[in-house]
Formats: structure tokens, sequence, C-alpha cells
């Protein structure tokens, strides 16, 4: 048994290259409780893992660089490796557990095993604990993380019953050689005559559905971000990465913040890039141009779940504007301007086509992509829960997202999720990023102070 892989999860695995790793990540500081102990997360995740049945299962590569991987089965899943225990000092901050996500956010993801870890972290001061949870891209985006984060979580201090089918989880074996069999016999696999004719098909084809035409839109897309569209401005965040992280955590009021999207005349949305504005023009030098954030937009349809179905638009932001609510006003003409555009369509295609075709092809948009300067980094805000949610009994005191470095010469990224009445930040940086990131999380707090006290 073997089950493909979108084309835009495809995609995140060709973009891991050198130093980028495409693990997402968040973290959850919870309330104390004995429902925490390594033991007791451990049980919980192997009673409810029936509920997400690709974390037992891993990439295979039938046949490497000529045919794309797919899922399969571990047949050696070990539950105990990926559900781990980290300890702080006893009476740790959130400083000391933000050093740590940087840390495990450094090290990539072991492709021979199901793409997943969750840390249990012990040692925050009153009492309380974290989860850590890191995916890789091809997993899951920012919106099924969010559902798959759920499901290990209860609406109520008191545990949903989700009975197990009955029996053990046995692997469904893999017949390697039926599979390429069965791939040789469709023109997907066909990489020289791909590379070829492919524009000739390309410009003859019009079904939209076709990955030839899903490819011809992407490299359209590329062509205009290098032709038409200014580049970015150049500014420190765009020097580089190396391998390692930091990370940061932020917190806001989500009445407050609505109330200044209200008050500048725009949406929470809206205030959140004002808000990381006002972050740049304290620390970022951009040459008097306006630095670009590239955010992704889900276009997931009512009822899927897993797997990536995102787009993406670059929006401009007013970093010259002083005035809090004038920069959310600013904000929200630029994307009211981008509301229903081709951008959203091009951008889809993008992050579909560049995962479509055989691995080489991949790789090389992948590079392309990455050879346009078009932004300065990713804010990606999802929207979450605003009830409470219990892991054993104990609250969900907040939930902080990490958003992987991508490309290489991106160094910061900021993840946003509104959880249980209040807005988190997680900035994930390049370890060596200047401005540091405690200069980038002591002006977001800046920015949000001013924001709110505008509103």
């Amino acid at each position: 048994m073997a089950e493909p892989l979108s084309p835009a999860d495809r995609s995140s695995l060709a973009a891991e290259q050198g130093p980028v790793s495409m693990a997402v990540g968040g973290v959850m500081v919870l309330e104390a409780g004995p429902g925490l102990h390594h033991d007791r997360v451990l049980e919980r995740v192997r009673s409810r893992l029936h509920l997400i049945p690709r974390y037992r299962q891993r990439l295979r590569q039938p046949a490497p660089g000529v045919t794309n991987p797919v899922w399969v089965d571990d047949d050696h899943f070990d539950l105990g490796w990926h559900v781990r225990r980290a300890a702080l000092p006893p009476g740790s901050g959130e400083t000391a557990l933000a050093e740590l996500v940087g840390i495990e956010m450094s090290r990539k993801l072991d492709r021979s095993r199901p793409l997943w870890e969750l840390t249990v972290v012990d040692g925050l001061e009153g009492g309380r604990a974290a989860l850590l949870a890191k995916m890789h891209h091809a997993l899951v985006d920012g919106v099924a993380a969010v559902d798959i984060g759920t499901v290990l979580l209860d609406p109520s201090p008191e545990p949903l019953d989700l009975p197990a089918p009955e029996g053990d989880w046995q692997p469904r074996p893999y017949d390697r050689r039926r599979h390429l069999a069965r791939l040789a016999s469709t023109p997907a696999v066909q990489a020289t005559k791909l590379l070829r004719d492919s524009a000739q098909r390309a410009l003859a084809t019009t079904d939209p559905r076709r990955a030839v035409d899903d490819l011809r839109g992407a490299t359209e897309l590329l062509v205009q971000l290098a032709r038409t569209r200014p580049a970015a401005p150049m500014t420190s965040l765009n020097d580089g990465i190396g391998p390692n992280r930091r990370f940061a955590m932020v917190r806001a009021p989500l009445a407050g913040v609505k109330a200044a999207g209200k008050a500048g005349g725009g949406t929470v949305n809206d205030a959140l890039l004002a808000a990381v504005a006002g972050m740049l023009r304290r620390t970022v030098d951009s040459g008097g141009r306006e630095p670009v954030v590239l955010v992704p937009v889900s276009v997931r349809r009512e009822g899927e779940s897993g797997g990536n179905r995102i787009s993406t638009v670059l929006v401009d932001l007013p970093t010259d504007v002083d005035d809090p609510l004038e920069r959310v006003q600013a904000v929200r003409g630029a994307t009211e301007r981008l509301k229903g555009s081709a951008a959203v369509r091009a951008g889809a295609l993008l992050v579909g086509a560049s995962g479509w075709a055989p691995p080489l092809v991949s790789s090389t948009l992948a590079r392309a992509m990455s050879g346009v300067r078009a932004f300065n980094l990713v804010v990606s805000n999802v929207p979450g829960p605003q009830q409470p949610f219990y892991l054993n009994g104990c609250r969900v005191l907040a939930a902080h997202p990490a958003v992987p470095l991508n490309p290489s010469s991106q160094g910061l990224t900021v993840g946003i999720i509104s959880y249980d009445g209040q807005v988190c930040f997680g900035l994930l940086a390049d370890r060596d990023l200047d401005p540091p990131l405690a200069e980038l999380d002591a002006a977001l707090r800046a920015a949000l102070d001013e924001l709110l006290a505008a509103a």
C-alpha cells in the first residue's frame, strides 16, 4: 500500500536543502497537573493515534530522482521514539522554554521515520509544563496542524471517550515492484519526455486540472515576480541563514487587537500586520522602501483535512507611517486590492506545480523561487479555537507557532495563532540574525502596546 503526496507536500520536500529545514513547530504552555507526566502523554497519543493515521507512515522513494516519494506504513513504528521528554531547570521561565524550542527547531526531522516529534517539557515556574510539537511541512500545513493538535486535546477537563478500533494496528505491506510497474505506465514518470516537450504541452492544454498547465502557471508567476514586480528591498533579514535557530514568544489580548483593527478601519489580520510593520519600523533599515511580507492564505475546502491547501500573496508593509491606526488603514488598503486578484490564483498554482513534476523539476523550481527576492519575511496568521482546551485535564494556557525559514535568504518568520481570547506570536529566526531576535521581540511588544493604546 502506498499513498501519493500532494504537489505542495512534494514542494516542501524539495525546498529542504542546505540550511533550510521545513519542520513546522508549535509549543503549548499548560497549567500544572499529573496528566502531563510523560507516560500519561504517551498513553494519550497512543489512544488517539488511529485518528491521525499519517503519523504511522513514513516516506518511501521507489526510484530516487525519477519518481516522487510516497507514504507507506512504517514497519518499525516506535511511538516512544516520537514522544519524548525534556526537563528545564526547576522554576524556569518562558525565556528558557523559547531557547529549547530554538534548539529543537534547529534539528531536521529524520526522513527514515514518520515526520513528527512531540516533546513533553517539565520544569516551568509554577509547576507548569509545555508540549513541543514538531512536524514536517509535507505532513501538515498551518491549518491542518491546528486540526491535528485538537485531536490530542479535549474541550473540557474530562477527556472525551474516543475508542480505538478493535485489535492492534498492523502496517499494510508495501510492494515496491508492483508500485513501480504501475507508475511506469503513467506519463508523470517519463521525466526525459516531460523535460523535452513540457512547453509545447503547456501551450496546447486548456484544462486547469492538468499538471502541465499548473507548471506553466507557476513559471508565469516566477516571471511576473522577477520582471514586473520590483524586488523586495534588501534588508539585514535577507543576508542568508545558517542551520541554527532562535525562538521568541509574545502574547496580546485578542479583544484589544480587534478594537485596534476596527478603529483603523480594518480587520484583526490587518492590525496584526500593522503590528509587524511597527516592529520592523523600530529595528530594520529597508532603505526607505516598504518591506514585503509573504502571507499564506488557506484555500482549504470545507471537510478537507491533512496535507497542504494554501495559496500566497505579497503585501507591502507601511513602515514609513508613524501613527499605528494609520498603519492599520494602509495595510487594509493593500489587502483589499489583493482580494480576488490573479495573485491569489497564481500563488495556488505555484505551490501546487512546484511539487508536481519529478523531483528534478521540483528542485529546479524551488531553487528558482529562492533566487527571486520577492519578499522579506513570512507572516502566517492561523485562526485558532476561542475556547480553552485541555490535555488529560490540564488547561492549555497558550499556543505559539513556529514557521520554518524558507528560502535560505529569509532570516525571520512570524507565526500567529489566536487562542482562548489572546493572540500568540512565535518568532523563529536564524541564530545569528541582525538585528538579534531579542531586539525584534522587544520591538514587537512595543508595537503591540502602541497599537492597543491607540484603539
